[in-house]
């Protein structure tokens, strides 16, 4: 031992070079707590382990916060489910705070006009799912199918479809606010192909399946793309007044004159 180190500066170094950062920053602090305390030796270092342990998981889950690559944070318990008229229940809401959906690799789809708290949700579920341990990557459903026509043009379609199979739960919204083409229509199929039963989608749209031939300008696409997305899923036709209109009358941002 380094004899111009006290003991616990020596240990502090040795813990930072086996790369325990959280627990070496933590080291004094941690032991003038433990003085006072009548523990054994065994609880002193699981609680000391515990420090680090923490920070870690904590840190894994900001990184993966940070790459899911969604525009702000929602909760679910932000989420006020008695503004709802109908399509969500109590029950169901709590089953999808669970994430069991996650592990089942199926998918939700949240369907609905326009305000009624779809993005909420279902970016809800991408913030619970990052810091529960699973990644999570957000984009609308046109950002998908331009980055996939992008990668056909460029001949990585399969290596950009083989990236977007990684994240345990895929989050597309705003599928149905504008018609596709049947080239937009192809690759978006070609995706929800390539995650059938290999990971989860979560996906909001304003239309109701009976209109998706119509979206999709080709009814045997939409017909296939279908039969994949609802094999496995649960679906939610949400019904309510504007929710965004409710939360704006709730911080007071609406005037009336």
């Amino acid at each position: 031992m380094n004899r111009t180190l006290s003991p616990t500066a020596f240990l502090s170094g040795r813990m930072e070079e086996l790369g325990l950062g959280f627990m070496a920053a933590s080291l004094e602090s941690f032991l003038s707590e433990q003085a006072g305390k009548n523990q054994t030796l065994t609880e002193s270092l699981s609680a000391l382990i515990e420090i680090e342990y923490d920070a870690r998981k904590e840190r894994t889950a900001r990184t993966r916060l940070k790459l899911s690559g969604m525009p702000q944070a929602k909760y679910f318990e932000e989420f006020d489910l008695s503004w709802l008229k109908g399509g969500l229940t109590r029950e169901r809401f709590e089953e999808l705070k669970s994430l069991a959906f996650v592990e089942r690799k199926e998918n939700v789809l949240f369907l609905g006009p326009s305000g009624v708290g779809k993005t909420h949700l279902l970016l809800a579920i991408g913030q619970k799912a990052c810091i529960s341990g699973y990644t999570a990557y957000y984009m609308t459903c046109y950002e998908a199918i331009d980055s996939l026509i992008r990668a056909r043009e460029q001949g990585r379609l399969r290596k950009r479809l083989t990236w977007l199979k990684k994240p345990h739960v895929l989050l597309l919204d705003e599928v149905g606010y504008e018609p596709l083409t049947p080239e937009q229509a192809h690759v978006f199929f070609q995706l929800i192909k390539a995650r059938y039963e290999t990971g989860s989608i979560v996906m909001t749209s304003n239309k109701s399946f009976s209109k998706w031939a119509e979206l999709m300008s080709d009814e045997a696409v939409a017909t296939a793309m279908l039969d994949r997305l609802l094999h496995h899923a649960q679906v939610f036709s949400l019904k309510a007044d504007c929710y965004r209109m409710k939360e704006r009358l709730r911080v007071g941002a609406v005037g009336f004159e």
